[in-house]
């Protein structure tokens, strides 16, 4: 073990990012705690100092207020009182994204983005100025840019707010573009190859899904693939936490924009904001009209004994989905250290899916065609979905012990589906037949949460928390059809979880050493019950289960963090997955629950380094290593006699099958190339194995080497105009019975900003090249198939908006000879 930790620590400081030998036995002390007893931590505070100074005089403006107020909800953090030289210090600050603010009576008020890190813990801002408030002058504003990817101790943070290529779309153009993230045809997101991701919106579970989340509402994505002990512990490969926009400025606020694609795809959406006093009232309203054309394949061969029977499939379809989705919030300061938070966010959505499947089954021994694989269906599939997010947070400051904090929420999210799937059927033989399916859907999830930290001497902490979750779902299927069959395959399916979770975390520092370890305690309760008896159709789990986590990190100087994490994560089936009842959208093609199916569980290891250079390039490398038990995936079964038809079908179903293991590196980079042009991109290399087998005796053993990457560039050829191209690449990737196939997809942006920066017009193309597939060979024994899916995604966008009050970027900077001595702030001059 120690021998592969020195030779990690070596390949990361010496030859991924070429540091000297001072950074070369920096790295071996890391190695040398690790294989310790004792621990030891780095800085995690820093200090912000600066001088306050008359705009017009230069003279010190003593005795002024300064504070800092997080970036993220503009909340108090830390404050000093400048001294008689207008000087001040504002120190133990943890490192984090800040807004400074300083205000003196008969000035305006300042304020300036900031930020600590660990390689730059100490932050000297030199004079900031402030100007009489009642002198008129042209406001002068400089924009700094925000670094694209900032890692944090147990995180790595994405500002989206200058991706283009999402402009008019939803957050799942947004995560096309995000490290370590794809996303699937249907819009299932995967985290270095695993789909057992955790979606939060602002750190709390939601209902709604990526396709209903505008893309212009979002501020960051936050990516944590190897969680603190605080999180949710399922999700096995990790937590996505989508940080929406959040307006603070003093009045009213706004912003309206409205795009257009073609091939009838629309999108309009208005946000509002006002801020006075203890008072922040938040609003926004989003319109989706989205249609897509889309076609597919599906060729398969299955070979049973002496009989080889062929099929060939063919699908074109029309779908189209109308969204709107409302968000409405109030934040009340209860007294100036009590902050009381309402947001209601309700949702309603309609879909209108067409789709004509050609089918061509023949029996290559005996040259027959069976009358059930030799047809033309047309199946409209139509429905609604109402659903809403309710939450009440609290949030409670000690201004004489900054870092001491007590947060609390409740949440509740019901979800309501209505979908009917029609089905008409032509036979080869002349004859016609016709199936209806009613999917009622009812879930239901409520989740309260409480969490407390306690500072332990300078830099040390406690976390301490509790938390409970209920889940709830109805699922009602009514099935008819035509010619009636023998047997009904219509149910409902009833399925409860509770969480109950308690967890506690330590956190200090040494030196340039910093350290946490957290455990997790959850107590998992789960019922199912079925309507009608089928086996397991009613069950009781029962499990109780320990997730310990820990984060070592050791800053080899101020631009080169060394940092080593480890976790242990579930993934619980959902209530799809255990259903029994198949789905019977297509006869020749069934997808089955299975109830017996358990847990997975995954340890997660993670040695990762971050150099900067300067103040907005970076490069990090991250070797990671996963190992999954209790594996649940799809298993395909071509030779299943559906007990409804009696007819040989294909049926799908998930079963937990043995253990996967996923190790590898990960590079990502970002740097200006020009002043006018930006670089960012990341890539990774890791290997994929699974292996283990099905009840039926399937044994297998997969693996492969996959590649990822992306690149996504930025040029401003003026002020006003920025043009962005963005590529990203997916190797094939194996599964238990097969691979999906080759991904690429290239796109391109332009922003012209107009009306004094006020206004944009943007301009969108994405997949230039019509290339973005998602394609699946499987192959088992006696039976191989590739199927193919192509939905529209070569798309033109146009759209404009229009930001009012003092809402969204803030203006575009001037030139370098027409900025004050302090350039980089905003509010001072």
């Amino acid at each position: 073990m120690k021998r592969l930790l020195a030779a990690l620590v070596r390949f990361f400081s010496v030859r991924a990012i070429g540091l000297g030998q001072k950074q070369f036995w920096g790295s071996m002390l890391l190695l040398a705690v690790l294989a310790s007893p004792s621990t030891a931590r780095a800085q995690a505070s820093g200090t912000v100092s600066g001088r306050l100074l008359d705009a017009a005089t230069n003279e010190p403006l003593p005795f002024a207020g300064v504070v800092l107020l997080r970036a993220t909800d503009s909340s108090f953090v830390a404050g000093a009182q400048t001294l008689e030289t207008g000087a001040f210090a504002i120190e133990k600050v943890p490192f984090g994204s800040y807004v400074l603010r300083a205000s003196v009576v008969g000035y305006r008020t300042g304020q300036r983005a900031v930020a600590l890190t660990a390689a730059a813990p100490t932050l000297q801002l030199g004079p900031l100025r402030l100007r009489v408030a009642a002198t008129k002058l042209a406001e002068v504003v400089v924009k700094g840019e925000r670094a694209i990817v900032t890692d944090n101790l147990d995180k790595k943070v994405i500002d989206v707010t200058k991706d283009l290529t999402a402009t008019g779309g939803t957050a799942v153009d947004v995560l096309q573009n995000v490290p370590s993230v794809t996303v699937d045809q249907s819009g299932a997101v995967s985290l270095r190859g695993s789909t057992n991701v955790k979606i939060f919106v602002d750190g709390k579970p939601t209902g709604v899904t990526l396709d209903q989340l505008p893309a212009s509402s979002i501020q960051t994505i936050e990516v944590v693939t190897n969680p603190s002990s605080r999180y949710d512990a399922e999700g096995s490969a990790g937590i996505i936490n989508i940080v929406l926009k959040k307006e603070r400025q003093d009045g009213w606020n706004g912003q309206a924009s409205a795009t257009a694609g073609t091939g009838q795809k629309y999108n309009t959406s208005l946000g509002l904001n006002y801020h006075k006093g203890k008072v922040n009232v938040f609003g926004s309203y989003d319109f989706r009209d989205d249609r897509r054309t889309g076609y597919g394949s599906v060729r398969q061969r299955t070979t049973r004994l002496d009989t080889t029977v062929v099929l060939n499939q063919d699908r074109s379809s029309v779908s189209q989905g109308i969204s709107h989705a409302v968000r409405l919030g109030l934040d009340y300061a209860l007294t100036p250290d009590q902050t009381l938070t309402l947001t209601v966010q309700p949702r309603f959505n309609t879909q209108d899916n067409r789709e004509n499947i050609l089918s061509t089954q023949t029996n290559l021994s005996t040259g027959d065609m069976p009358p059930l694989g030799n047809s033309t269906r047309y199946v409209t599939n139509a429905g609604t979905a109402k659903q809403a997010d309710f939450s009440l947070d609290y949030r409670r400051l000690w201004p004489a012990q900054k870092r001491r904090e007590l947060t609390a929420n409740a949440i509740y999210t019901p979800v309501q589906y209505n979908i009917g799937v029609n089905s008409d059927v032509n036979f080869r033989d002349q004859t016609t037949g016709s199936q209806h399916q009613q999917f009622n859907t009812q879930n239901d999830l409520a989740s309260a949460q409480i969490d407390y930290v306690m500072p332990v001497g300078e830099k040390g902490r406690y976390e301490l928390g509790a938390k409970s979750i209920s889940r709830r779902s109805d699922n009602d299927y009514q099935y008819r059809s035509r010619p009636v069959l023998a047997f009904d395959p219509s149910n409902r399916f009833i399925y409860h979880e509770y969480i109950q979770a308690a967890y506690g975390t330590y956190a200090n520092a040494a030196g340039d050493f910093s350290y946490q370890f957290g455990l997790r305690l959850e107590q998992t309760n789960t019922r199912g019950d079925q309507s009608t008896d089928v086996p397991a159709g009613h069950f009781t789990r029962s499990y109780l289960s320990l997730f310990p986590s820990a984060v070592l990190a050791y800053d080899v100087s101020k631009e080169n963090r060394v940092q080593l994490s480890y976790s242990r994560r579930v993934q619980r089936p959902s209530a799809d997955e255990l259903n029994p009842f198949p789905d019977r959208s297509d006869p020749l093609n069934l997808r089955t629950g299975n109830p017996l199916l358990i847990p997975e569980f995954v340890h997660s290891l993670e040695l990762g380094n971050q150099r900067f250079f300067g103040a907005s390039s970076s490069v990090s490398a991250t070797a990671f290593y996963r190992l999954e038990e209790n594996t649940i995936t799809n298993i395909r079964d071509p030779f299943f006699r559906d007990p409804v038809t009696n007819a040989l079908v294909t049926n799908t179903t998930r079963l937990n099958v043995g253990q996967e293991t996923n190790y590898g590196l990960e590079l990502v980079a970002s740097a200006p190339v020009t002043s006018i042009w930006k670089v960012s991109a990341n890539t990774s290399a890791f290997r994929r194995i699974i292996k283990g087998s099905t009840p039926t005796n399937l044994d297998f053993n997969n693996s492969n080497i996959v590649y990822t990457a992306r690149l996504n560039t930025t040029v401003s050829p003026t002020k006003k105009l920025d043009l962005q191209l963005s590529a990203n690449y997916r190797s094939p990737v194996v599964s238990a019975q097969g691979q999906r196939l080759t991904q690429f997809s290239a796109d391109f942006a332009a922003k012209q900003s107009v009306l004094k920066d006020k206004g944009n017009i943007t301009l969108r193309v994405s997949d230039i090249f019509n290339t973005l597939q998602f394609n699946f060979n499987a192959y088992g024994p006696g039976f191989e198939s590739l199927a193919r899916n192509k939905r529209e995604s070569r798309i033109l966008y146009l759209g404009f908006s229009y930001r009012f009050g003092n809402a969204g970027d803030t203006p575009r900077s001037k030139r370098k000879d027409e900025q004050p001595d302090d350039a980089g702030g905003r509010g001072f001059e």
